[in-house]
């Protein structure tokens, strides 16, 4: 059963956390599409998420990327994660040194 609904967050924390989470069930065609505009987004510095509840995403010149892949009995997880330090809320370069 496909669900072309999104569900998407945004949370702050007590120690001004700020998150925004989206999610939604899509052909691979569609999903991949979206991972493209992300992909063409890190390389043009700037990642933009559109729709109601989007977001924009100043991307440094170099962050750590971590790609998972979790299985359990039921379900099969693939997770990209990409992240960077920031001085004065201002995304800067991850250290050269950081693996």
């Amino acid at each position: 059963m496909e669900n072309d609904e999104e569900s998407a967050v945004e949370a702050e924390s007590a120690d001004d956390e700020t998150e925004r989470e989206g999610e939604r069930v899509l052909s691979r065609a569609d999903g991949a599409s979206i991972l493209r505009e992300v992909a063409e987004g890190v390389e043009d510095g700037t990642i933009d998420i559109e729709g109601e509840d989007g977001f924009t995403v100043p991307v440094p010149d170099r962050f750590e990327l971590e790609v998972e892949y979790e299985v359990t009995d039921d379900e099969a997880e693939f997770e990209v994660e990409l992240e960077w330090p920031l001085e004065d809320g201002e995304a800067v370069s991850a250290d050269e040194e950081r693996d």
